[in-house]
């Protein structure tokens, strides 16, 4: 899929960069379900066909300033979609909640929901490992950084290869999903067979809405959060 990023100029100057307050917008790609499919049954590709087209209809909202970030999917109106369906689509977003980032106390936090309870989990600091690699995105040239992370599913760990794309000329610590850290705006991450892609981007001088640290929720570390979560699990599975 080929990213389209619209980066629109609220207040047009040469020093935008220092005034970096505004919105980023971005949109998935399901790259695993892009395979063959011709051993899947009629109800498997039916499932599989929604997903996608699910998928198109949602998008994911940065809204930054210097120094904090807020990141959440946006709520799609007017548009019914089958509960099952948005729970697969979910899944295979890889991606769930919210995401606080403040770049002065060094923290990125992950607001969530899980057996009825709510969440703040502080997340494990990213070591990336930068690469010369170089990719075109429209008129930016991106730099490739990686990563390999520890994840926990369904009750297992699994260590997965992370790839960030990330623009210096937009130079935003942040991205999408809480990945962030780079020198530059993350433009295009993929992880799991999901590609997620920066589509859109407006400036402001002005901060239009104030990016609050979430208090209301049970803190943890994400070491503690994939205990919980894979604790549960594996107590579901011995029932």
């Amino acid at each position: 899929m080929k990213s389209k990023c619209l980066i629109g100029l609220l207040f047009f100057c040469v020093t935008y960069l220092t005034a970096q307050s505004g919105k980023a917008i971005y949109s998935k790609e399901l790259t695993s379900l892009n395979n063959d499919i011709s051993n899947l049954s009629l109800k498997q590709k039916s499932y599989r066909k929604q997903i996608l087209k699910n998928l198109q209809n949602w998008n994911y909202q940065l809204d930054f300033n210097n120094k904090k970030a807020s990141y959440a999917k946006q709520e799609s109106l007017h548009i019914k979609t089958n509960p099952v369906i948005n729970s697969m689509t979910l899944g295979f977003a890889n991606f769930s909640g919210s995401i606080y980032f403040d770049t002065a106390q060094d923290i990125v936090l992950n607001i969530k929901e899980f057996d009825g309870e709510k969440y703040i989990i502080k997340k494990n600091k990213i070591n990336w490992t930068l690469s010369k690699d170089t990719l075109q995105i429209d008129n930016y040239l991106c730099y490739k950084a990686t990563t390999i992370e520890n994840i926990s599913y369904s009750g297992k760990e699994q260590q997965i290869k992370i790839i960030a794309w990330y623009s210096p000329e937009i130079s935003l610590s942040f991205g999408p999903d809480g990945y962030g850290g780079l020198p530059g705006i993350i433009m295009k991450l993929e992880k799991n067979g999901t590609t997620t892609t920066l589509k859109e981007i407006l400036f402001s001088k002005k901060n239009t809405e104030a990016i609050i640290k979430p208090s209301n929720g049970k803190v943890v570390t994400e070491d503690e959060f994939n205990k919980i979560t894979s604790l549960a699990y594996n107590n579901i599975k011995n029932k």
